[in-house]
């Protein structure tokens, strides 16, 4: 039997087998067999980069080397809360005979449990849950949410630019529906849509409080830089009083204006950041000279689906064995975007040259 110190312990890090240090693909996330997943790969501006940039609360160039932008595209001013009029309404209860099953997403069976996983989720051809256009003027949104923290189930057209959502609740539970990402395409400029979320899970929400969704435009992106931004109006979030659900579902209503005619856009809760985000942002670490002289990242363990666990132990290279340990730990549940977010920013100050982190 190999000693422990052949095996290797939290205090005497090692490389991480499992990471690539310079180049090659990343490895491919594994999803639970029963997820289909889309071939292409979805990726916004400056997801993984590391280069300065002033973040939102900033109003001049911050003293720190370290302060870097989570959302890769920073605002000129600071986007505004959106303030209550008291004149927000919220859509009259609907039920889907209402209206036309524009996307829908099998849900997974009550009761069902994690059994195996494999990269690219569920094998043999993708099933086409969006519902096909009738030609060039159909203006019905073609929505999508099978690709990393994608989580929208069924999407209702009820109004010519009027949609009704339901959320996928966390994998192998029948709650947890308090975030969103999803995409939509076929946009039009001009008209002013309605979305309208009814399967949230909690009775309080920042949307009460002056909170705007997210928005991403691929156009923007590519023609403008710019990426996420807070958007929206007329929002409101509310108990739904026609489904008559136990535990009782709560509503998310806002409306939007789509800056671009044929665009591909996103909306989001909060910034994501996914699994492929965090492995970017890992070999970053693990390629930088100076950096990865006080940053060793290895494999902690896997999750049920074989997707490897990262442990970064940050010290000095000797001397190890003496130290006290602090041990940090972020995002314990898939909405918790921010607490990846907030990670990340403390692993950038503390691999900085800041007096502070040293």
């Amino acid at each position: 039997i190999p000693s422990a110190r052949h095996r290797g312990s939290p205090g005497e890090p090692r490389a991480l087998f499992a990471l690539p240090l310079a180049q090659g693909p990343l490895p491919a996330p594994r999803w639970p067999i029963e997820c289909e997943v889309i071939k292409e790969t979805i990726k916004h501006i400056g997801e993984g980069s590391l280069q300065l940039s002033l973040p939102h609360s900033c109003a001049r160039p911050p003293p720190y080397p370290w302060c870097l932008s989570a959302a890769e595209w920073v605002p000129p001013e600071p986007e505004p809360f959106c303030q209550p009029t008291g004149y927000e309404w919220a859509p009259a209860p609907l039920v889907e005979e209402q209206g036309t099953v524009v996307y829908h997403l099998s849900p997974a069976p009550r009761g069902s449990c994690f059994t195996h996983a494999r990269v690219g989720g569920a094998p043999g051809p993708l099933s086409s849950p969006a519902a096909p256009l009738e030609g060039p003027q159909d203006t019905t949104l073609l929505f999508e949410s099978r690709f990393e923290s994608g989580n929208l189930q069924k999407a209702i057209k009820v109004g010519p630019f009027e949609y009704v959502l339901m959320l996928r609740p966390d994998l192998y539970t029948s709650k947890h529906t308090q975030w969103f990402y999803f995409r939509v395409q076929n946009t039009r400029r001009d008209p002013l849509y309605r979305f309208t979320i009814t399967n949230l899970a909690k009775p309080k929400s920042l949307y009460g409080e002056g909170m705007c969704p997210l928005l991403y435009s691929q156009q923007d992106a590519q023609s403008r830089g710019i990426g996420w931004r807070r958007v929206g109006a007329n929002i409101h979030y509310y108990r739904d009083s026609g489904g008559g659900e136990e535990p009782a579902a709560f509503c998310l209503s806002w409306t939007v204006r789509f800056p671009h005619d044929g665009d591909t856009c996103f909306f989001a809760h909060s910034y994501p950041y996914t699994y492929s985000d965090l492995q970017r942002y890992l070999r970053a670490l693990v390629g930088d000279p100076v950096r990865s002289q006080y940053c060793a990242v290895r494999a902690l363990c896997r999750s049920l689906a074989g997707n490897t666990v990262y442990l970064l132990t940050i010290t000095s290279p000797a001397g190890a064995a003496a130290k006290r340990a602090v041990v940090l730990s972020a995002r314990a549940h898939p909405g918790e975007s921010g607490g990846s977010w907030v990670m990340r920013g403390f692993l950038d100050f503390l691999l900085s040259t800041h007096a502070d982190a040293q």
